[in-house]
């Protein structure tokens, strides 16, 4: 269509090449980056996010985007029917169990700091 595109690039350096992030602190702010950078130049598209196998690592940044967008607006936090229905979508979305604890070790940590800033 000859239009040009603006893509921009995030990549988590921070992620071990066996297991998980000792916390999901940095795993947040990167979070938290992606979202804040999309908003700030009003993008409409999707955020694409992709890792070897398109489930593990993917599905933790999918699932902690959910979680944490519904905690911040709708007070809800519900880390097993997240994982659920994304698994109907994509099946074996966040792959491992040490995956599924970092999301909830992550969201624990993101609570956490509301109670940090409250006081």
């Amino acid at each position: 269509d000859g239009q040009s595109r603006t893509i921009r690039q995030f990549q988590f350096t921070d992620w071990p090449e066996q297991g998980v992030p000792k916390t999901g602190e940095g795993f947040i702010d990167f979070i938290g980056q992606v979202h804040k950078t999309k908003e700030q130049f009003g993008q409409d598209g999707p955020i694409t996010v992709h890792c070897s196998a398109g489930v593990g690592r993917t599905g933790v940044f999918i699932t902690l985007s959910i979680v944490l967008e519904r905690m911040r607006y709708e007070g809800v936090v519900d880390l097993f029917q997240t994982v659920k229905t994304l698994r109907t979508q994509r099946p074996a979305m966040v792959q491992t169990e040490d995956q599924y604890q970092l999301c909830y070790r992550a969201a624990l940590e993101y609570l956490g700091s509301f109670d940090h800033y409250a006081t």
